[in-house]
């Protein structure tokens, strides 16, 4: 299973140390002058490698462009110098190499830790938390600002249908807490068959991957139709293969 980091004690103040090192680290960069990427958005899920890499246009000429790597596998690309073993990593990893003919670095390439960090319950003594104070998902799988979005709606909603903020702010973080359990369960299931390694990792792979193939709804939506979506044990073993 993956390291994941959570919180505990008051919002504000001494919260606790994160112990252990990045299991997964994200690199990101733009570049400028490429080829092919103007109206596609490309992700490719590498489970041979454990990797997943990423490019999108975001206009003028310019495309952004993510790598996952598991940090026992690549150091971290971190810098100008590191540039070229990006790209020598996306391309290993699936993404096209045209993409990248002629590109050229438009900004610093830095690589942060991926790993899900949250508080148990973000709202405590007139304080609320939303988005990644309240908990940072993996962003591997991005979802940050859909999260935020829908901290802030939900939190605006319930403030406005009582006049006693406190029962208003509660409610908020039990109802935070739950979706974004539901999500991070999720997403654990999704690393696990696409990019965890070991031995039990390619079995479920065996397993699962030629069933995903032939029926795609067995992948689990949340990513794209939100957490009220079903993250029973059924769903999980249906995803893995197991019924």
């Amino acid at each position: 299973m993956r390291r994941r980091t959570q919180f505990d004690g008051p919002p504000v103040g001494r919260l606790c140390s994160i112990v252990g090192q990045a299991e997964t680290l994200g690199a990101g960069v733009v570049f400028e002058k490429t080829l092919g990427t103007e109206n596609t958005l490309t992700y490719v899920l590498n489970p041979v490698l454990q990797r997943a890499a990423l490019v999108l246009p975001i206009g003028d000429g310019l495309m952004r462009a993510y790598l996952v790597y598991r940090a026992s596998q690549i150091d971290r690309l971190q810098g100008a110098g590191d540039v070229p073993r990006f790209v020598d990593e996306s391309i290993r990893s699936g993404l096209p190499r045209e993409f990248f003919v002629d590109a050229r670095a438009a900004g610093p390439l830095a690589s942060f830790d991926m790993t899900e960090s949250w508080v148990d319950h973000p709202y405590r003594d007139g304080l609320v938390l939303i988005g990644d104070a309240a908990g940072s998902s993996d962003p591997t799988w991005g979802q940050g600002l859909s999260i935020t979005m829908r901290d802030a709606r939900l939190l605006s909603e319930n403030l406005l249908a009582v006049d006693d903020w406190p029962l208003a702010c509660n409610r908020y973080a039990e109802a935070r807490t739950d979706y974004f359990r539901r999500l991070t369960r999720v997403h654990e299931w999704i690393f696990d068959l696409f990019l965890g390694e070991g031995p039990e990792a390619d079995r479920l792979r065996d397993q699962a991957l030629p069933l995903l193939a032939a029926q795609p709804d067995r992948l689990p939506d949340h990513n794209f139709s939100g957490p009220e979506q079903p993250s029973d044990d059924e769903v999980r073993r249906r995803f893995f293969g197991e019924i």
